[in-house]
C-alpha cells in the first residue's frame, strides 16, 4: 500500500472561482468544480476545483448493468469487475485514509470526486429496472486541488506526495499557481460589462420552450395521468408519497462550462458544480446537500421537500415564503421524508444520536422559496462515509416513502430510467469525510444531448394541476439559462 501524505499551502490571494478554473483546470480532459456559489454558514462555506492529472490521478466510470468499473490512470485503461461502486470507493479509500493536516479548516483533503446515479438503487434496496444511457457512476481521484474559503477569503493548495520527488513536484505546482494568483491580483483589470438583465420567462413561455426545443417523457396531459395513477396508489395504501419526476431531453452544442457559468449567475446555489469525464459534463445549481460526514463521523442530510416561486414585489415575496411555511401539504410532505432519513440514519448511528435541530426551516435562493429540514446523527464505530451513503441512497426526497415499495411504483410509472438526475454529486475525502448534493436543477451533457429532470412529492393532498405546475417552476431556471446562453452566443 502506497504511503500518501499532502502537502498544503495557504494563500493570501482570492481569485474569481471560474477565472482560475479556466486557467488551471479547464482544459483537462477530466475536472471539476464544486462551488458555493450561494455562502451559507454552517454548510456552504468552500469551494474545491480539481483535476485528474496529479500524481496518481485516475478516473473511474461505472456500469452497474455489468458491475464493471473503467479505471483510467495516465494514458492506461483498464477494466475492473467488482461487486458494487460502493465496495470499489471504500476499498479505494481505506487504501488511501489519510488525517487531515493541521490547519486546514476543511475536511476535504484529497480524495475522490464524482457522482453517483439514481439507477446505483439496484446496488442498495432498489432493483434494475432501467438502464442508464449515461454513466452510472464517475469520479476522478483529486491529488491536487485548489480550495477556497469564502468566509476568510483565502485559498489552500493541496497536493499529494508519496516520495521525494512528488514533494517537489507539489511545490512546482504551489509556486506557479501562486505567481499566477499574484500576476492576476496585481494586473489592472477593467470593470467588468455590466451584466445584462433579461425579463423572467413565464411560466406559459417555459411550457413553449419545452415544446418547440425538447422533448419531454411526459406531456403535460401524460404526466398528469401519472400524477393520478400515483394517488391511487396512495389510495390503496402501498404509499403515502411518490416523487414522480419528468425528463427534458434537448440538443444542445454549446460549451456545458459556459452554461454552468451562466446557471451559477441566475441561480447561485450552495452545493453547485460543474463536473467533466471525457464527453460527459454535469452542470449542477443544487440547492440540496443529500448528505454529509465530518471527519469524525458526524453525519447529517438536509432534505428539500416545499417549493415557491419568489414573489414580484416584497410583500408578495414574503407571502409566499410564509404561505410555504404553513402549507399543510408540504410540511406532510416534508415530514414523511424526515421519518425516512431518520429511519435510513438510524440505520449506521448510534442508538439515541438521530435528532432533528430543524424542522420546517425556510431556505429562499434567486428563483425559489424552498422548506428544508435537518437530520443528524454519529456514525457507529467502524462504519464508513462511502458505507452511510449506501445506506441512504437515493435521497429520500427524490423517492417518497416508504422508500422501498415507493421505488417499485416510480419504476412502473416513470417507464424509464433518472440517470445522474436525482443521484448524488459531491466528494468523498482521504479523511473518511464526505459531502453531496442532491444533483437536481442540474442538466447531464452527453455527445450533444443535454437532459433536465424535473419533479415532485405527490401525496393524497395533491392538485394534478399544481404539481404539474410545480415541475414547469423547477424547469424555469435551467431554460431560463440555456436561452441566455444561446442568445449571448448568437
Amino acid at each position: 500500500m502506497t504511503s500518501f501524505r499532502i502537502h498544503h499551502r495557504k494563500i493570501g490571494y482570492f481569485p474569481e472561482t471560474v477565472d482560475l478554473f479556466r486557467t488551471e483546470f479547464l482544459r483537462s480532459k477530466s475536472a471539476f468544480l464544486l462551488e458555493s456559489s450561494v455562502t451559507r454558514s454552517g454548510f456552504a462555506r468552500f469551494s474545491f476545483m480539481g483535476d485528474a492529472d496529479g500524481p496518481l490521478g485516475e478516473t473511474v466510470t461505472y456500469d452497474t448493468t455489468t458491475r464493471e468499473a473503467t479505471v483510467v490512470r495516465g494514458g492506461d485503461s483498464r477494466a475492473v469487475k467488482v461487486e458494487s461502486v460502493f465496495d470499489l470507493l471504500r476499498s479505494k479509500l481505506a487504501q488511501s485514509r489519510v488525517e487531515v493536516p493541521q490547519g486546514l479548516p476543511f475536511d476535504f483533503n484529497l480524495g475522490y470526486v464524482g457522482f453517483l446515479g439514481y439507477e446505483l438503487k439496484a446496488e442498495t434496496i432498489g432493483s434494475a429496472a432501467h438502464r442508464s444511457p449515461t454513466h452510472d457512476a464517475a469520479f476522478i481521484f483529486a491529488t491536487r486541488v485548489v480550495a477556497f474559503d469564502h468566509a476568510e477569503r483565502t485559498c489552500y493548495l493541496l497536493h499529494l506526495v508519496t516520495d521525494d520527488e512528488t514533494g517537489r513536484a507539489a511545490e512546482a505546482w504551489f509556486d506557479t499557481v501562486e505567481a499566477r494568483m499574484r500576476r492576476e491580483a496585481e494586473s489592472p483589470r477593467a470593470a467588468p460589462p455590466s451584466a445584462r438583465v433579461s425579463k423572467r420567462m413565464s411560466l406559459a413561455e417555459v411550457e413553449r420552450w419545452i415544446a418547440d426545443s425538447a422533448v419531454m417523457r411526459f406531456g403535460k396531459e401524460a404526466y398528469i395521468r401519472k400524477i393520478r395513477e400515483s394517488l391511487v396508489e396512495i389510495v390503496n395504501g402501498e404509499s403515502y408519497e411518490v416523487c414522480l419526476t419528468n425528463l427534458i431531453d434537448f440538443s444542445f452544442e454549446e460549451p456545458p462550462f459556459e452554461l454552468y457559468c451562466v446557471m451559477r449567475s441566475l441561480t447561485p446555489a450552495p452545493h453547485a458544480g460543474y463536473f467533466r469525464v471525457g464527453d460527459f459534463h454535469l452542470v449542477s445549481s443544487s440547492p440540496e446537500r443529500f448528505l454529509s460526514v465530518d471527519r469524525n463521523g458526524r453525519a447529517e442530510a438536509k432534505p428539500i421537500k416545499g417549493t415557491r416561486p419568489r414573489g414580484r414585489t416584497e410583500d408578495e415575496d414574503r407571502k409566499q415564503a410564509e404561505e410555504l411555511r404553513a402549507n399543510e401539504k408540504d410540511r406532510a410532505e416534508n415530514l414523511m421524508i424526515v421519518d425516512l432519513l431518520r429511519n435510513d440514519l438510524g440505520q449506521v448511528c448510534t442508538i439515541g444520536s438521530v435528532h432533528v435541530p430543524k424542522l420546517f426551516d425556510i431556505e429562499t435562493y434567486s428563483h425559489v422559496h424552498q422548506l428544508v429540514s435537518t437530520i443528524r446523527g454519529q456514525l457507529k464505530a467502524g462504519v464508513s462515509a462511502v458505507e452511510c451513503v449506501r445506506a441512504v441512497f437515493p435521497g429520500g426526497s427524490m423517492t417518497g416513502a416508504p422508500k422501498k415499495r415507493t421505488m417499485e411504483i416510480i419504476d412502473r410509472l416513470e417507464e424509464g430510467p433518472r440517470g445522474v438526475y436525482s443521484g448524488a454529486f459531491g466528494w468523498f475525502g482521504l479523511s473518511g469525510a464526505c459531502d453531496l448534493n442532491i444533483v437536481i436543477r442540474s442538466v447531464p451533457i452527453d455527445r450533444g444531448h443535454a437532459w433536465i429532470g424535473v419533479g415532485g412529492a405527490i401525496t393524497a393532498l395533491s392538485d394534478p394541476n399544481e404539481e404539474f405546475t410545480e415541475t414547469i417552476v423547477k424547469a424555469r431556471g435551467v431554460v431560463e439559462a440555456v436561452e441566455q446562453l444561446r442568445r449571448s452566443r448568437q
